[in-house]
């Protein structure tokens, strides 16, 4: 096994995912968030004609420079949308444009309607400098004909929507999502909606991970929740792995490797039950990393080359890994050409001393307030880790978390540290 660091598992999990080749037509509207399949080349300027950026008087500069004319004949009224001749001006004519109007063939002023010293009966006063090109949008100004506009594999944005729809696509090429399969192995787990008897919990990581595959570009298919026998959980994975079905498989539960971690032994607890399984049906690259939570995250490659990531049952341990692990891995596999992260980081300051142990990678929960000099900072919620690990509440209650690395034992109160925000609203 390899050195079980959370940038090792990065690694093997990176030269193991397999992208997406096929692509798809999409209509723009639905394209947030899809990464583009193909180099984007608009066939037409953006503005296709000569347009006047503002309200006002579109002028020859000449007028006003050199023959020193302030008085000016308003020839025409050309709005947006005009598409009749419009005929060129005569010197010491001028054409009141609107935003986004054709402006006459030999105008090379636009001056603004508020500049104007008097607008009645058909003149025209203005006795102000002007600039030549002022308030003029060229041909291709804002976009070009024949350039590339997205290359293959951008991330489409709400700005881009706006882009795509002004070179006239209602269609983009997009890859298609990767569908990504979900278990839950446990047999004290009941689904949510359903009456709790004896001592059962309810399965609050399916739910969770269907949310965070959906905002990581994926589409979740629920497999279900598997008995903790591992004849069944091999029986399962090697169905998963022949229907070729699934870009990658996620379980939760069933991993124990905090003993593997500090300890490094082989795998024979009973509690050890998805790495036992991938063993048994593919290729077991990964298991047990220094990392609090998500000790027990595991990785491998199963026979039909399903990629599968084994993650601890805790629901604060399974977030925080897969936003570590499985959201760049998906994220790779729809060819975003950038990786990144959910929300903004900040930088905070500690309001105490924060202490682990050397060695192993630990995330930290935080609050978040503004200080006067508008420095933010990072109070750790009760329960503090490692009890946070078991809770849900310290999620619920935090605005961000922040990482202490391997190598790093102690921060003191009043370090800086950056702090991965939970959400966009997340300080006071």
């Amino acid at each position: 096994m390899p050195e079980k660091t959370a940038e090792k598992l990065l690694n093997i999990a990176e030269a193991n995912i397999k992208k997406i080749n096929v692509s798809e037509n999409i209509p723009v509207e639905d394209a947030i968030g899809r990464i583009i399949s193909k180099d984007i080349i608009p066939d037409v300027n953006i503005p296709p004609f000569i347009r006047s950026a503002v309200d006002g008087f579109a002028i020859m500069h000449s007028d006003v420079s050199e023959k020193k004319i302030n008085v000016f004949n308003v020839a025409s009224q050309i709005t947006a949308g005009y598409s009749e001749h419009i005929a060129p001006l005569n010197s010491g004519d001028a054409a009141f444009v609107t935003t986004g109007a054709p402006i006459p063939s030999n105008a090379d002023c636009v001056v603004l309607i508020e500049d104007a010293d008097e607008f009645s009966g058909g003149k025209m006063v203005y006795k102000k400098a002007a600039e030549k090109g002022s308030y003029i949008s060229p041909i291709g100004d804002d976009i070009k004909s024949g350039t590339v506009l997205f290359q293959r594999g951008h991330r489409i944005r709400f700005c881009d929507i706006a882009a795509l729809s002004g070179i006239g696509l209602d269609f983009v090429p997009v890859y298609k999502k990767p569908l990504i399969g979900i278990l839950s192995g446990g047999n004290e787990l009941a689904s949510p909606g359903t009456k709790l008897s004896g001592n059962k919990i309810y399965d609050i990581n399916t739910t969770v991970l269907k949310s965070l595959v959906k905002d990581s570009g994926g589409i979740p298919e629920v497999i279900g929740i598997v008995e903790d026998r591992l004849e069944k959980l091999v029986e399962i994975l090697k169905n998963a792995d022949d229907s070729g079905r699934y870009d990658l498989l996620i379980s939760t539960g069933g991993t124990g490797a905090s003993f593997l971690v500090l300890e490094n032994k082989e795998i024979t607890n009973f509690y050890d039950l998805v790495p036992s399984a991938v063993e048994k049906t593919g290729k077991l690259l990964f298991h047990g990393v220094k990392l609090i939570p998500g000790k027990p995250t595991s990785f491998g490659i199963l026979n039909g080359g399903t990629p599968i990531f084994a993650l601890a049952g805790w629901p604060y341990s399974a977030i925080i890994t897969f936003d570590l692990f499985i959201r760049p891995s998906i994220q790779r596999m729809t060819n975003c050409k950038n990786i990144y992260k959910r929300y903004p980081v900040v930088y905070a300051s500690l309001k105490h001393d924060v202490s682990k142990e050397e060695g192993v990678r630990k995330y930290f929960q935080v609050k978040l307030t503004k200080e006067n000099e508008g420095i933010y900072a990072a109070v750790i919620p009760a329960p503090k880790p490692p009890s946070a690990a078991r809770s849900l509440s310290p999620m619920i209650q935090a605005g961000g978390s922040f990482v202490m690395d391997e190598k790093s034992e102690t921060l003191k109160a009043g370090s800086i540290v950056p702090v991965t925000l939970n959400d966009y609203e997340t300080i006071n």
